[in-house]
């Protein structure tokens, strides 16, 4: 029986039975802190942080579409059916670009998103009137949305320096949280001097320029053909990590769904206070958490993250002054903060660097699933037992969430050394190399 094979070298600690300590490649299962630090704004970085703001401003200024539904004289279900088709779309392209991301690159998708953003904010500036052209652009406004947010985010996964990959990815969700607030604010304004139609076309710029600057960008080597073809195996480690990013996105899709309606009936005063709150505190935590985690190790982060966040949700449901609100808000996006990105980074580093692309789309298409589940789930507890039972269920799932986390740091380290927790093959022993 051959002899295990040795620890690779530093210069080979991207190959895919190298690299299996997620989020924090090329250390030992020790997760011992690099000496050093790697730079993480580079330019190429910079160009992904700049376009993925710009797509996102397009997209964000569709959160205002609502209103433009009823201006055109569309009731509430017709707002449910518009916005509901483009997530169904989205969810269903995630799975798509998951299968061939690593395949055609995420250049090839970022592209195409920022290309068909475009035109589907073009394309609304000229829809006056509620008909087949209106669902059948969000349908493309989901799969742009797919492809483009997939392919940004692989983007930075992957030009990131993996020892720092929480803080990359943590930037890399400042530009997306921004836009949040931003646009539909900008918009809202805009919309009231110069009209919808108008509005959507000077959206339809923003993308237009992230195109201009991402196009630019170059893909790191992402192994050979076959390589970029090599199954990804629902190892332990990955299923438990995935099914605990769905759960993360059920707790977080309630508050997101559900807190409107649950501040008007509760009298806390303006609906924007929490989301001023939580948005302003998950953006700072991103700052300085990212590097935290990437010094200390991801799994010191994750799970105690998880339990906040589990417990500030939960919390919700004792709120009943605006004060309190604020308090939970700021307690709600700090957990936010601290959990997504540094729990993105754990999956994307589970597996070997040519499988970034579908292990990234099967983290967001993880997240996704949890947020189009949580109305179905827990809409009917609103509707018979009222928010604040809502809120602490919603906070047991992240909580559950944490538990099956655990269950993937287990089954992590019970991996012989040098084992992909993207493979169920044993690493091979080393062999004679063929060819000079």
């Amino acid at each position: 029986m051959p002899e295990p094979a040795p620890p690779p070298p530093p210069e080979e600690r991207d190959s895919p039975h190298a690299r299996t300590l997620a989020g924090e490649a090329g250390r030992s299962k020790k997760s011992t802190p690099p000496a050093a630090f790697e730079p993480v704004l580079t330019p190429a970085f910079v160009r992904v942080l700049v376009g993925n703001f710009l797509f996102f401003m397009t997209f964000a200024t569709f959160f205002l579409l609502p209103i433009y539904i009823h201006e055109l004289g569309g009731d509430d279900q017709t707002v449910g059916l518009v916005m509901g088709v483009s997530g169904i779309a989205s969810l269903g392209g995630v799975f798509v670009v998951a299968a061939l991301i690593d395949r055609l690159g995420a250049r090839f998708f970022s592209r195409v998103g920022f290309v068909c953003m475009t035109l589907v904010a073009l394309g609304f500036s000229h829809v006056d009137e509620l008909g087949a052209e209106f669902f059948a652009l969000r349908i493309i406004q989901g799969l742009a949305f797919a492809c483009g947010f997939n392919g940004n985010s692989t983007l930075a996964a992957t030009l990131a320096p993996p020892s720092r990959r929480a803080t990359a990815l943590g930037f890399f969700g400042i530009s997306t949280l921004t836009t949040h607030a931003l646009a539909p604010a900008l918009g809202e304004q805009l919309a009231g001097l110069i009209g919808f139609p108008s509005l959507f076309a000077m959206a339809a710029v923003f993308s237009a320029i992230g195109c201009v600057v991402t196009w630019p960008l170059t893909e790191p080597t992402m192994g050979t053909r076959r390589e970029r073809k090599s199954p990804l195996s629902m190892t332990t480690p990955l299923l438990a990590t995935v099914a605990a990013t769905a759960l993360c996105g059920v707790s977080f899709g309630s508050v997101m769904t559900f807190m409107p309606t649950f501040v008007v009936a509760a009298k806390l005063g303006p609906v924007a206070t929490f989301f001023i709150s939580y948005t302003s505190a998950a953006i700072t935590s991103r700052f300085f958490v990212g590097s935290l985690a990437d010094r200390v190790g991801h799994t010191r982060i994750i799970v105690p993250g998880m339990v906040a966040l589990s417990l500030a949700i939960a919390a919700l449901a004792l709120v009943d002054s605006t004060s309190q609100l604020i308090a939970v808000g700021l307690w709600f996006g700090l957990a936010q903060g601290v959990v997504f990105p540094t729990l993105n980074a754990w999956t994307v580093g589970l597996g070997a660097l040519e499988q970034i692309g579908r292990i990234q789309s099967l983290f967001n298409g993880a997240f996704n699933v949890g947020i189009t589940l949580e109305a179905f789930l827990f809409g009917p507890i609103v509707h018979h037992f009222g928010h604040r039972p809502m809120f602490v269920a919603a906070g047991a799932a992240s909580l559950f969430g944490a538990g099956l986390f655990s269950v993937a740091q287990a089954a992590f380290a019970r991996l012989p050394a040098g084992q992909s927790a993207t493979s169920d093959l044993e690493p091979p022993a080393p062999g004679p190399e063929l060819g000079g």
